[in-house]
């Protein structure tokens, strides 16, 4: 088609690229022409991704008529980010796109019971995974004056009953997404992040068969795919958003604000006998920034100037 969003000439860096969401995001870049480093090192448990393999996906998207190069050193450490960046240099001589997607997953444990090594484990892969790819990456896309970022948050971020480090993590990755976007606004670096809901080999240790066959029916990872190359690509339509992504659906998350209740002399009491209009989401607010909600305090923040997300008047 005449107007098919290409990447020839562009390099991407997929980490936990070597099964599930990974593979189909490498897959398909490499299909619109990107040079891909596809990252893995090997499984995001032994016993939840057996098999998974940087160099099987090389093979099939090189079968296919793409070029790739397998890279499996780990997000969890700097050293590892590093290498990984460097990589992608040394093989294709640049770098103009990062998809943060790895990832392990643990469960079994109360939150009491969370051990040291655990939380560790976790936290260094999704949260510190991230800032240990794009730190290096970052320097380079700032050179260049150019760059793509796609983080990987969690719906479960918003709250779940049965987890605490990883969404923990996620949401410290939203968190990252959003002021990396306002650093990287005038230098044509633009950050976004998804929630995925797909089968992956992850969810392989749901322990519910049903629910199992449900997602392998309904949440199909390849209809995530699209969604991250297009925010990939330097016609990537906005910057610092979070996306709920699957089954074919992509729809914004966003952070809110709401007026609330002000009063000069705050009392326990006050509150206590207000508390309706604290909760009250009529005159809501999209928050693009934290200024935003400074903003609402009404107390003229804005004579103090505001910094402002690349979203709030851009996208």
């Amino acid at each position: 088609m005449a107007d098919e969003l290409r990447f020839d000439g562009r390099v991407v860096l997929v980490t936990g690229a070597g099964g599930g969401l990974g593979a189909e995001y490498a897959k398909l870049l490499a299909q619109r022409g990107a040079r891909v480093v596809v990252n893995d090192i090997g499984g995001v448990d032994a016993e939840a991704q057996e098999g998974a393999s940087a160099a099987g996906i090389v093979a099939q998207i090189e079968a296919a008529g793409g070029e790739a190069v397998a890279d499996t050193h780990s997000v969890a450490t700097a050293d590892g980010g590093r290498a990984m960046v460097a990589h992608a240099l040394e093989h294709f001589g640049r770098l103009d796109a990062v998809v943060n997607n790895a990832g392990i997953g643990r469960t079994g444990s109360g939150f009491s019971d969370i051990s040291d090594e655990q939380l560790d484990l976790v936290l260094r892969t999704h949260l510190y995974g991230a800032f240990h790819v794009l730190r290096p990456a970052w320097r380079i896309m700032c050179e260049q004056g150019y760059g793509r970022v796609v983080n990987t948050a969690s719906s479960t971020a918003i709250g779940v009953d049965d987890s605490w480090d990883y969404p923990a993590a996620k949401g410290g990755v939203v968190s990252l997404t959003r002021c990396l976007a306002i650093t990287g606004e005038h230098h044509d670096i633009k950050v976004n992040a998804i929630m995925p809901l797909a089968y992956t080999p992850m969810s392989a240790q749901v322990p519910s068969d049903e629910i199992r066959g449900w997602m392998k029916r309904t949440f199909p990872a390849e209809t995530v795919a699209p969604t991250v190359a297009l925010l990939c690509h330097e016609a990537a339509p906005c910057t610092g958003e979070i996306f709920s992504v699957g089954a074919g659906r992509t729809a914004r998350v966003t952070y809110a604000v709401v007026p609330g209740f002000k009063t000069r002399e705050p009392t326990m009491e006050a509150l206590r006998d207000n508390w309706s209009d604290v909760l009250d989401t009529e005159g809501l607010v999209l928050a693009g920034s934290g200024a935003v909600d400074a903003g609402l305090f009404g107390v003229g923040f804005d004579d103090l100037g505001t910094t402002r997300m690349a979203s709030d008047s851009k996208n």
